[in-house]
């Protein structure tokens, strides 16, 4: 399969939390080893969490040298849970592929940049339409909380 494939799972995956996250955003992750689908998560509840981490929860210890698709860059500060970027590099992960970047300024690259920091592959810009329309809520009131702050 190619890195289309696997994000549009990852999409479908993330697709199961819509509605379901309070004020976090509806991501999907999925967990791909020697080309098989080995952890599949989303968003939990608000303050559970994140579809990063509960990906690596049902992978395992397969998750060690996977490649993990991710629709939002993982996030990268500690808040109710604790940072995803540092869970995939913990978790032995070698390449992430994530469809959009997140512009919540305590993520906004910082994810990407842990990730690269520690020799993790990372690939960005996958699917980008689709996640902009089903992160749309959260997008906007990125923007709009921004906004309010200049």
């Amino acid at each position: 399969m190619t890195d289309l494939e696997y994000m549009l799972i990852a999409i479908e995956e993330g697709r199961k939390a819509q509605g379901k996250t309070g004020t976090n955003p509806p991501v999907g992750a999925i967990v791909v080893k020697d080309g098989e689908i080995v952890g599949r998560g989303h968003t939990s509840h608000l303050g559970g969490p994140h579809a990063e981490v509960n990906a690596l929860a049902d992978a395992g210890e397969k998750a060690k040298g996977s490649t993990v698709y991710c629709t939002l860059e993982p996030c990268a500060h500690y808040g109710r849970t604790g940072p995803c970027c540092v869970a995939l590099t913990d978790a032995g992960v070698t390449r992430v592929v994530v469809a959009i970047g997140d512009p919540y300024e305590q993520v906004n690259g910082k994810g990407i940049d842990h990730l690269r920091d520690h020799g993790v592959e990372v690939s960005l810009g996958h699917c980008e339409d689709l996640i902009r329309e089903d992160l749309k809520d959260f997008l906007e009131n990125v923007a709009a909380e921004k906004e309010k702050a200049d």
